[in-house]
């Protein structure tokens, strides 16, 4: 299940990609850039809630697994947060927090 759903989010994130790309062309598009990315955010922590519970319940994946979901969770809020602090750049910052965040779900699919 962890695997599938990890697909999911996969995809979820790729789009997000796109729709950050999306609001890098066109300002008025930021508010729901945001929003986009805040449903990601949650659909990546589903994923993470779901992997504590399989360790919990005894399965144990490679310490780089934990690394790359890690990575995954924090690469969006941490660009969103970096972004909103320079004036004029919050798009630019998503874009590559999204792309971040994809590479990293990327990893974590290979490693786990």
């Amino acid at each position: 299940m962890h695997g599938q759903v990890g697909l999911i989010v996969t995809i979820v994130v790729a789009s997000s990609v796109l729709v950050a790309l999306l609001g890098l062309r066109r300002a008025q598009m930021v508010p729901v850039v945001r929003v986009y990315v805040r449903m990601t955010l949650a659909a990546v922590a589903v994923q993470v809630v779901i992997g504590i519970v399989l360790v919990i319940a005894g399965h144990r994946p490679p310490l780089l697994h934990w690394f790359y979901g890690a990575a995954t969770l924090l690469a969006l809020p941490l660009a969103m947060l970096i972004g909103s602090r320079r004036e004029g750049q919050e798009p630019l910052w998503v874009v590559g927090g999204a792309v971040a965040a994809l590479l990293f779900a990327l990893r974590a699919m290979t490693t786990g």
